[in-house]
């Protein structure tokens, strides 16, 4: 085997690994549930409604970030409130607190510009 076609072949396999999550300290866990606790009350005082699109990605990374992978039963097919908040925090299942929380603030973060008066 070439020496190139390995190389291209070890590049391949090291874009495949997923990024190994970063462990927070107690210290950057505490400052990111502050964040978090801020950004949760920010996104109640908005000078507009978000989308409901909008209100669903809040509201799947909200509980994600507070509970973790969906617990619950899917509703069923006519409760389609219940239907869309579930199906809004289980498409985001498997992703840590953590992480959660930090997508949760950028999307605030994103929301207050966009709505910005």
């Amino acid at each position: 085997m070439e020496n190139t076609e390995l190389q291209n072949q070890f590049k391949t396999a090291a874009e495949q690994v997923e990024e190994v999550p970063k462990k927070l300290t107690q210290e950057e866990q505490l400052k990111l549930q502050d964040q978090f606790e801020t950004a949760a009350k920010q996104v109640q005082e908005l000078p507009k409604k978000p989308t409901n699109d909008e209100k669903l990605k809040l509201y799947g990374l909200y509980k994600q970030a507070n509970s973790g992978d969906v617990d619950t039963e899917k509703p069923g097919m006519f409760e389609f409130e219940k239907k869309a908040k579930w199906d809004a925090w289980n498409n985001i299942k498997g992703q840590s607190k953590d992480d959660a929380k930090t997508k949760y603030i950028a999307l605030v973060k994103e929301l207050q510009a966009k709505y910005a008066e």
